[in-house]
């Protein structure tokens, strides 16, 4: 028995090698080409030759317990069947075989190609609905396996069905899946194909402007890859859509040139199809001789091809065609020719119908079989389920378990821990009381600041009222003039300050929204130029800026302007008659850089370290007795770094100071 079984397998895979007329690689049998190439093979083969090799391979394949070979081998006699003999009894019945093995056994290639045969099996009997089924299995299936070329075949085939079904979305969506593949892909033969079905479909609606409109996609395709004859056959396509709308002009053009491209191909059943168009056109117009002309020519054609369908169209056009002239007596001899034929395709029609019938019945009851099947299928999956809830509950149990006890030595560990997190946490406390209490004594600094530097304006205005309003008899006018000067200045002053003491409190508590944009450096500085020229020509200082080029940043512009100002302020205030203030804009790889230069009293070194910061007061009087708080620098700081920047100064007594920040080119 051993021996038997050995030298089984050894003949199979003879016959595998050399016999097989699929494929030749058993190892991995399916490819994409493999249906293809099988069907090729079937085509150019003798099927009884085939069958008996098969029936044979299918035996020595059982023999050996491969059933892997024995489910691909009843495939290809189920195809055999289906394309060759029409025995679609037989085709079923080694489907449901194959199927049976494919889905015990989880081959999952295999039994694509199993879906694909009983959808076709399905189609051949005009059973659309159990075809869209299979069809819809195959594609499912196919989205793991992913065989392109099958993958798109499938979603035509669909489109087909649901055509047949009435279901014309359904159609329309699959045929524009694989059109957005087509184009995508480059394929324009595959374009134009799907432009065509698209067209055929809303025909089918009578939706015949938009069929125009698809027809017409595919026709330029065509055209542009030279495919003559698909291009003959969308015109007459658009020709009759035309003819649909009654357009006569149009119908007539387009047959004209689909006419001229038959000819010149030679194609009698092209011709025929065209004739047959241009004679319904003409009946329809009762042009009734230019309708007999074509429709013989139609007739000769449909002949010629053997196309019984274009015969009995160009029989019933004629008949039509002669009764519009009087000629009845024509009319009738084509009316007697047109029932004879009439008669035999009924009895063919009829006898394909009952054939239909009888294979639908038999397909039905092996359809019990597949039912039998996919439920058997379902309960096993069910009980795998049922199982593999039971083990998922006794891992979770044992898990829990393990979890319990890790938790009692995790909350161990985290006890102590705690403890020694609770000692950090402690100190950290006690290290942000601190710098609360250090924040807390810089804000109390700041604000005392603020009130000895509002209270020495207010004393002056109040010192300057008074004597005003008691000594004005007494005052000369050049002493009220100088009053008014002071008073006038003082209130400057106090202006200043308020301003910037709203401004730096507005960013404090976040109501400024430093909200970036873009805007002219350029521009911003010679508009702070313009605003306090006067006051630096009031001490014969020049401000000096000579930029003219557009320098566009991104930045809050208000903020960078208020800084602007600000430090031009400074240099008027710290620079002495006929000093010169220099204002410049440069750049480097990574930001913009904005420079205010002055030939001013300047500052020590220890001062210029201090000027930027909140807990320090440094308010030093300008050259003409100018009063400041040091608030302005501060609140620049604040704004520069809103923006991402930064600010520095480099200062030198007696000789100036230069006052430098920076706007980041990319925004942060």
């Amino acid at each position: 028995m051993l021996l038997s079984k050995i030298l089984s397998f050894i003949y199979l895979l003879f016959v595998l090698g050399s016999n097989s007329f699929a494929f030749q690689n058993t190892n991995s049998p399916f490819d994409e080409k493999w249906l293809d190439n099988l069907r090729l093979t079937i085509q150019r083969n003798d099927a009884e030759e085939l069958i008996g090799k098969l029936t044979l391979q299918v035996q020595e394949a059982r023999d050996i317990g491969r059933s892997d070979i024995e489910s691909q081998f009843l495939k290809e006699l189920a195809w055999i069947h289906l394309d060759k003999t029409k025995n679609l009894e037989k085709a079923m019945e080694y489907a449901v075989e194959a199927l049976e093995l494919d889905e015990q056994f989880k081959y999952q290639t295999q039994l694509l190609y199993t879906h694909i045969l009983l959808s076709q099996i399905f189609i051949e009997v005009d059973d659309f609905f159990n075809a869209a089924e299979y069809t819809e299995k195959a594609l499912t299936l196919n989205r793991s396996i992913n065989f392109e070329s099958i993958q798109i075949e499938l979603k035509q085939q669909l489109g087909n069905i649901y055509s047949k079904l009435g279901s014309y979305e359904k159609a329309q969506l699959q045929y524009e899946n694989v059109l957005a593949y087509a184009k995508s892909s480059r394929y324009p033969k595959l374009e134009a194909e799907n432009w065509r079905q698209i067209g055929d479909l809303e025909q089918l609606q009578q939706h015949s402007q938009l069929a125009i409109n698809a027809y017409l996609n595919a026709l330029n395709i065509h055209r542009r890859i030279n495919d003559v004859s698909q291009e003959a056959s969308t015109l007459l396509a658009i020709g009759r859509s035309y003819h649909m709308m009654n357009d006569y002009q149009n119908a007539l053009e387009n047959f004209k040139i689909a006419l001229n491209i038959w000819r010149s191909l030679e194609n009698p059943a092209g011709l025929a199809e065209v004739y047959n168009a241009l004679g319904s056109l003409f009946v329809k117009n009762k042009e009734f001789n230019r309708a007999i002309a074509n429709l013989r020519y139609g007739l000769n054609n449909s002949q010629i091809s053997q196309r019984q369908e274009l015969i009995i169209d160009s029989y019933s056009l004629l008949i039509r065609a002669y009764k519009g002239i009087g000629g009845y007596q024509k009319a009738l001899e084509y009316q007697e020719l047109k029932n004879a034929l009439a008669d035999f395709l009924i009895n063919d029609k009829n006898e394909r119908e009952i054939l239909k019938t009888q294979n639908r019945y038999t397909l039905g009851q092996q359809q019990n079989t597949i039912d039998q099947l996919e439920f058997s299928r379902i309960q096993k999956e069910n009980e795998i389920e049922e199982q593999n809830r039971y083990n998922t509950f006794l891992t979770i149990l044992f898990i829990l378990a393990i979890v319990i006890v890790a938790l009692i030595l995790i909350l161990l560990l985290t006890q102590r821990a705690n403890n020694s997190k609770l000692k950090d946490a402690n100190e950290t406390v006690e290290n942000k009381n601190e710098e609360l209490k250090n924040i807390n004594h810089t804000k109390d600094k700041f604000f005392s600041i603020i009130s000895h530097d509002l209270k020495g304006p207010l004393n002056s205005l109040t010192s300057f009222s008074s004597l005003l309003m008691n000594h004005t008899e007494s005052l000369s006018k050049e002493e009220i003039q100088m009053l008014a000067a002071d008073l006038d200045k003082s209130l400057k002053n106090l202006f200043v300050l308020l301003e910037n003491l709203l401004q730096w409190s507005r960013s404090q508590t976040g109501t400024i929204e430093f909200k970036k944009e873009q805007f002219d450096l350029t521009t911003l500085l010679k508009k702070n130029q313009n605003l306090l020229e006067k006051q630096a020509k009031n001490k014969g200082i020049d401000i000096v800026f000579e930029q003219e080029t557009p320098v566009n940043v991104e930045a809050h512009e208000p903020s960078i302007d208020t800084v602007v100002r600000n430090l031009l302020s400074n240099a008027i205030k710290f620079t002495k008659e006929g000093g010169k203030i220099k204002m410049r804009i440069t750049a480097d790889a990574k930001s913009h850089y904005v420079k205010v230069a002055d030939n001013g009293v300047g500052m020590p070194p220890e001062i210029a370290e201090k000027i930027f910061r909140i807990d320090t007061k440094h308010s030093t009087q300008g050259t003409a007795k100018e009063k400041g708080t040091g608030l302005g620098l501060i609140l620049c700081k604040e704004f520069v770094e809103k923006n991402g920047g930064s600010i520095h100064v480099k200062s030198e007594v007696g000789k100036g100071s230069l006052f430098v920040f920076s706007i980041p080119k990319e925004a942060t």
